[in-house]
């Protein structure tokens, strides 16, 4: 069985803000110690598959980037996208490239910008969706045990009676339907079932069966798969892919393909993860010291506690402030609650409004 990997690394990070830029996101800065969540996720991934079967989707301005952090890539297996339209467009041309090469491969898609701890047991549930897939034909799907009622995470509503043996021997279940971020009394509900569990965002499936749902769902996929198809056998493929993104529509694959097809399984998953979405999620994630401060940086803190305070060119003093995010590049400073930090990315978009494309 040959695996292939698609790292999708075309996002920009508009929650990180100021730090993460259009030009240099959040996947590819080091968050946590000298590794950026980029490479380490490539890293991950190279304990199943080999390097030359890894493809990496990001887009025009930070190719460079994308290439220039993984010296084991081969340039050619990095697809820039010329324009943003979400997951299910990415797929389907990552889907695409698999297929001028072999269509009955087993496919294994992940986000970038995820930070995992425990990765022996990753590792080992990876290898189970693996076989799963391929031997089920089904779309298949890490789904994260929650460990508290999250509001920010979308959730797996699962069938946690199913006795298939073909399914429960590789540890899974089959889904009964997604459901979307949810309110806190919701979320409560949730995981008091045991029946839900976190969208993590990781798919695994057959070359041939994510293609088939691709061309029933994704509005114009069907008319280009040939041309993309027979452009990476060529490897001349930069006009047909523009071509394609003109006309795609712009669409997740929750919804354009797992939120429809009919053999949806997940394997119920306990590894440490995070998708690190929020600074405040940054801060849980950071070590602290006593008074409950990550400082990175020139800083001094005063009866000042659980503050995520990054500075890169000024001291910066805190007195008296609790439960704030302070971050300082050279062109901008972001002061915010940590309770808000989901709402940075409204700045982003104030600032697009306005016309300040040198800070987005």
């Amino acid at each position: 069985m040959r695996v292939y990997a698609v790292i999708m690394a075309g996002g920009v990070g508009s929650r990180f803000w100021p730090k993460s830029r259009e030009t240099m996101p959040k996947q590819f800065q080091e968050f946590f110690g000298d590794k950026s969540l980029y490479q380490r996720t490539y890293q991950r991934i190279l304990r199943i598959v080999s390097p030359e079967n890894v493809i990496v989707v990001t887009n025009d301005v930070q190719r460079d980037i994308a290439v220039n952090q993984l010296p084991g890539i081969l340039g050619e297996n990095v697809i820039a996208e010329p324009l943003g339209r979400n997951t299910a467009p990415c797929i389907a041309v990552a889907a695409s490239a698999i297929s001028a090469t072999t269509e009955d491969a087993v496919m294994v898609v992940l986000p970038s910008d995820h930070l995992i701890s425990d990765e022996e047991n990753y590792i080992s549930q990876l290898k189970e969706a693996i076989r799963l897939a391929d031997k089920e034909h089904a779309l298949v799907t890490l789904g994260i045990k929650p460990t508290h009622p999250e509001t920010g995470f979308g959730y797996i509503h699962c069938d946690s009676s199913n006795t298939d043996p073909e399914i429960s021997t590789h540890g899974g279940r089959r889904v009964l339907e997604f459901k979307e971020k949810p309110d806190q009394v919701t979320a409560a509900r949730y995981l008091e079932s045991g029946d839900y569990l976190w969208n993590s965002g990781m798919f695994i499936w057959r070359v041939d069966v994510i293609l088939d749902e691709l061309k029933k769902n994704l509005t114009h996929f069907s008319d280009f798969f040939v041309p993309l198809k027979e452009s990476f056998k060529t490897r001349v493929f930069n006009e047909t892919l523009k071509e394609f993104y003109l006309r795609v529509e712009s669409i997740s694959v929750d919804y354009a393909v797992m939120e429809r097809a009919k053999n949806v399984l997940t394997i119920p998953s306990n590894f440490v993860w995070s998708d690190v979405g929020s600074w405040d999620e940054t801060y849980r994630l950071s070590d602290r010291d006593s008074a409950g401060n990550c400082f990175k940086g020139d800083i001094v803190g005063v009866e000042s506690n659980n503050n995520y305070v990054w500075c890169e060119e000024k001291l910066f003093a805190l007195v008296g402030v609790n439960d704030m995010i302070v971050v300082e590049t050279k062109d901008a400073v972001l002061i915010c609650s940590r309770e808000k930090s989901q709402r940075v990315k409204e700045i982003v978009g104030i600032l697009r409004k306005r016309g300040r494309q040198d800070l987005v």
